[in-house]
């Protein structure tokens, strides 16, 4: 498994206070804007309650409402937070005060996202410098009229005073991910003109002019803020990194900027989007550089954002001047003490961000709610406190240590039961141990290694290489028994010519890779396993590979965040994508593949290995026998054991049946 990071430096700079502007922050560990799809516009008490444990966590700066709207007629996306409107006053008052309590300071990212978005729920058309589609989103905007632009400004510094009036602390304007300032920046999209485009100046015109539209609508003591990339991961906007550097020093000229906050990527493509909120095929601290340039030539303090994830990280980049401060957010969603066990000298504890990104941003660009794939907490927020039992002290038996079981016996064990787990291999993850073994995901095991560490610090009677049984349980004095086996393949298909196996099976070694060799993959789980055993076969020396699916392409409901990295590497391996196609087994045992539209056939004969993804089924036996037994105990059943699903599902069932034990 991959290596967690141990503490091998102090802290002492990333706990250390630091002025912006007229305010000072507590220490150097921020949580960037983000989108949470909690609501639709409008806050409500989960989504205060969300930034609110941020600030319990003991987070200096809170920085809230990714992409937030400032301007009605705008149609923005993601169900971004609406600044413009006022009924949302009492709940920006409220979180105020509760995260004040805390002593972090309180920061909303404002926007106008221009073309990046869609009409196709509000009606409005998108409005943008010009008459450009954005690649990802598609649709052409509405050319701003320069009388058009006025009303735009005007409602940046509404925000901005709206957000003051209800206590907060500052602004934080934005051009980052492709929105409308960087739409008039960019000579490749501003084709306008007059005075907002044509010459540097003219494109800097809109900018500038909400920036100081905001810095006179707020008192000195109000910061103001602007988020930009360092670099665009394109050349589609003919901006590169030392054009945004200087764009950078004009504004900063300006004098109304306390604090830039830089990181990478743009809206423009798919690719340079997926760089916007870097996944585990990025670089670890994959923006530092780019801060760090632009920290010399600015004159206020530079917040850096993209994979830093550790607090070790965190301090080095302050140590090197590369900035002053650090952008954790997700490593803050996967644990929102962090900062608060970084003070206490006690790392060790954080649960660490897998940067999967299937829970926090994946469900988010298919318009659904934020998750934390492995913090259930951010589901259900009951579940951020883990109490000790109110009522006896039990003894809980848990079968299975992957995920589920796992969090289940730490769980258990902090609420204070006595916990037993027993595994029938000899090491504990479960299929975790398969998934994290592909190089395209480095961090994916993190998660169970802490587990583990938990369960151990905990005093976990963990049993390894035990098979339990009726017969097992009964003589074991048991109040709960929790299922959590997992699944079990389940292989529709024969041939006496070609090998069928699971794409477990190839990551843990149990079936050899054919070097030089043919491999076939029916992928019917659409998501990120069959992409990720196509790429390892590769790796591993097959001469070809064809990826199959019967969806209307491959990974069909990965999100985009994730596509690009996976395609391009996809595309350099020469691995063949055959969406829309069946494997249909023959009478005489044969196989062969059939286009679910043309009915067309392609037979199989010459391929030397048949790999299968998302053929399983949950593994209930045993639960079936236990519950239909006159015992004393309880029996539970969670994971994928129930059915095979998502590992957040995993570890939010395995708390979820202990919370309530």
């Amino acid at each position: 498994m991959a290596q967690h990071i141990q503490p091998k430096i102090s802290h002492e700079q990333l706990l250390s206070p630091l002025k912006i502007g007229n305010r000072t922050v507590k220490n150097r560990i921020v949580s960037s804007a983000h989108a949470v799809g909690f609501d639709n516009g409008r806050l409500n008490e989960k989504h205060v309650r969300y930034q609110e444990r941020k600030a319990e966590g003991g987070a200096g700066l809170i920085m809230t409402f990714g992409s937030a709207s400032v301007y009605q007629d705008s149609s923005a996306s993601y169900g971004s937070v609406s600044l413009w409107d006022s009924e949302n006053e009492p709940f920006l008052s409220d979180l105020a005060n509760r995260v004040h309590a805390h002593d972090a300071l309180l920061i909303s990212q404002a926007t106008h996202m221009g073309r990046r978005g869609s009409s196709s729920i509000s009606g409005r058309p998108l409005q943008a410098p010009s008459a450009i589609p954005e690649g990802v989103h598609r649709e052409v905007p509405h050319v701003l009229r320069t009388e058009e632009i006025e009303p735009i400004i005007e409602a940046f510094a509404n925000a901005a005073r709206r957000l003051e009036r209800c206590g907060w602390d500052g602004i934080e304007l934005t051009s980052f991910g492709g929105h409308l300032i960087e739409q008039f920046w960019s000579p490749a999209l501003n084709k306008r003109s007059d005075h907002y485009g044509g010459s540097f100046e003219n494109r800097m015109r809109f900018s500038v002019e909400v920036i100081e539209a905001v810095a006179a609508a707020v008192s000195d003591n109000f910061v103001i803020a602007f988020r930009m990339a360092c670099d665009l991961k394109t050349d589609e906007l003919e901006l590169n990194a030392d054009e945004l550097l200087q764009i950078a020093t004009y504004l900063d000229a300006l004098g109304h900027i306390d604090l830039f906050n830089i990181s990478g990527g743009t809206g423009a493509d798919y690719s340079a989007q997926a760089a916007v909120v870097p996944g585990d095929t990025y670089a670890r601290s994959t923006f530092n550089s780019g801060a760090a340039r632009m920290k010399e030539q600015l004159s206020v303090p530079v917040l850096v954002a993209g994979r830093i994830l550790e607090a070790d990280e965190a301090e080095q980049a302050l140590v090197s001047q590369q900035c002053d401060l650090v952008a954790m957010t997700r490593a803050i969603i996967a644990d929102p003490d962090l900062p608060k066990k970084v003070l206490e000298q006690n790392t060790s504890s954080i649960r660490p961000c897998i940067a999967c990104s299937e829970g926090c941003i994946g469900r988010v660009y298919f318009g659904k709610p934020m998750i934390c794939t492995v913090n259930p907490a951010i589901k259900d927020d009951h579940f951020s406190s883990i109490t000790p039992t109110s009522g006896p002290i039990k003894h809980i038996i848990i079968i299975g240590g992957g995920p589920a079981g796992l969090e289940a016996a730490r769980t258990s064990a902090i609420r204070g039961h006595h916990v037993t787990l027993f595994e029938r291999a000899s090491t504990l993850g479960g299929q975790v141990l398969a998934a994290q073994s592909v190089t395209d995901r480095p961090h994916y095991g993190l998660h169970v290694e802490w587990l583990i560490a938990e369960c151990k610090r905990l005093n976990v009677d963990v049993r390894f290489n035990e098979t339990v049984n009726v017969d097992t349980l009964s003589a074991i004095d048991a109040d709960e028994v929790i299922v959590a086996v997992g699944s079990k393949p389940e292989l529709p298909y024969i041939s006496t010519l070609i090998p069928i196996v699971t794409d477990a099976d190839v990551l843990t070694g149990q079936v050899r890779v054919p070097e030089g060799g043919s491999v076939y993959i029916q992928d019917r789980e659409g998501y990120y396993r069959g992409v990720s055993i196509a790429n390892y076969v590769k790796e591993k020396g097959a001469s070809t590979v064809e990826l199959a699916t019967p969806y209307w392409s491959v990974a069909v409901d990965l999100d985009e965040m994730q596509k690009p990295a996976l395609y391009k590497k996809l595309g350099n391996h020469k691995v063949t994508l055959s969406a829309n196609k069946e494997l249909v087994q023959q009478e005489n045992g044969g196989l062969y593949q059939k286009d679910i539209w043309s009915q067309k056939q392609h037979s199989l004969d010459s391929v030397d290995l048949i790999i299968l993804v998302g053929y399983e089924r949950g593994t209930n036996t045993l639960y079936e026998q236990l519950t239909k037994e006159k015992a004393s105990y309880n029996v539970h059943l969670i994971g994928s054991a129930i059915a095979p699903r998502r590992l957040s599902d995993a570890v939010h069932e395995g708390m979820a049946v202990s919370m309530n034990l």
